[in-house]
C-alpha cells in the first residue's frame, strides 16, 4: 500500500516516471512480463494501458504476436486496474474465468486497454461491503496493435477477497 501511495505522489510530478516504476514493479512480481517486454503506458482509476512489442520472444510461427502473450498482456493490464482500485495487502485478486474473442492478426506490438464501465467498480465494491469477504465481476479488456487496429477482446471474471 505504501508503494502505491509513492507511485501516486510520483504520478503528480511525472506520469511517465510513475509508469516506469509500475513497469519495474510488475516485472519483479511477474518475471514472465520482463521476458515479454511488458510496459505500463497509463494507470489511473478509470483506465490502464500496457503494451508488449513484437520481438523474437513474443513472435509466433506466422509472424504475429503469440496467443499466450496477447492474453497475458490483457490479464496484466486488467490486474493493474484492479490493484489500483483494490490494493494488494488489503485485497487478494484472482482470475476465475477468461473469455477471449480474436478479430485480427496481431501485426507488430500490441496494446491492452482496460477501461471498464463504472458499474464494474461499483458492483465489486458493494459486494465486498455486503458480504465482507468475496466479490466477483467480469472486467473487459480490449487489445489493439500499435497502429490502432482492433485485435481482440477479453473479459476476465475477477474474484476479489478482502483480507
Amino acid at each position: 500500500m505504501l508503494a502505491l501511495d509513492l507511485v501516486e505522489r510520483l504520478r503528480q510530478v511525472s506520469p511517465a516516471a510513475a509508469n516506469a516504476l509500475m513497469t519495474v514493479a510488475v516485472k519483479n512480481i511477474i518475471p514472465l512480463s520482463a521476458v515479454m517486454g511488458f510496459k505500463v503506458e497509463e494507470a489511473s482509476d478509470a483506465r490502464t494501458r500496457a503494451s508488449v512489442p513484437l520481438k523474437r520472444r513474443t513472435r509466433n510461427h506466422v509472424g504475429g504476436v503469440y496467443l499466450g502473450v496477447q492474453v497475458t498482456v490483457m490479464e496484466l493490464t486488467m490486474g493493474l486496474w484492479l490493484f489500483r482500485r483494490f490494493p494488494p495487502g488489503r485485497y487478494n485478486a484472482l482470475v476465475d474465468k477468461v473469455e477471449v474473442s480474436f478479430h485480427a492478426k496481431a501485426k507488430g506490438g500490441v496494446r491492452a486497454i482496460c477501461e471498464p464501465p463504472a458499474e464494474v467498480f461499483t458492483t465489486l465494491d458493494a459486494a465486498l461491503r455486503e458480504k465482507n469477504d468475496k466479490a466477483r465481476e467480469w472486467v473487459p479488456v480490449r487489445l489493439e496493435d500499435f497502429e490502432g487496429r482492433h485485435v481482440a477482446d477479453a473479459r476476465f471474471l475477477a474474484v476479489l477477497k478482502r483480507y
